[in-house]
């Protein structure tokens, strides 16, 4: 067997111990990870509301401008699936906007429920 050549390597399956030991310790090791991004998240430039990709989607920074026929009432950013803050944050991430910050109080057409938790 050669030293350089990993296939000649005789591998045994994982246990069910050692699965939960390596995944226990790669969740202690990326929490603090998690953190850094939430802090990073805060410092995000916002999302205007003349950004191409946003027009297109009808995103404004107060919903309650958004005619009633178009937005349900109970619809804003902070409690879409897409949102990647906290219900009570006045701005943070959203995934149909990488690398901005949209209004905890805002609405876009792409809305969407959370689900349960």
């Amino acid at each position: 067997m050669s030293r350089n050549n990993v296939k000649d390597l005789p591998t045994r399956p994982m246990t069910r111990r050692q699965f939960v030991q390596s995944a226990t310790i790669s969740a202690v090791l990326a929490a603090p990870m998690l953190r850094t991004r939430r802090a990073v998240a805060d410092e995000l430039p916002r999302l205007s509301e003349d950004d191409p990709t946003a027009r297109a989607l009808n995103y404004v920074h107060d919903a309650g401008s958004v005619d009633a026929a178009v937005r349900a009432s109970d619809r804003y950013c902070n409690n879409c699936a897409l949102f990647a803050g906290k219900a009570d944050d006045d701005w943070a991430g959203c995934s149909i906007f990488p690398g901005k910050s949209v209004a905890g109080r805002g609405w876009c057409s792409v809305w969407a429920p959370k689900q349960p938790s």
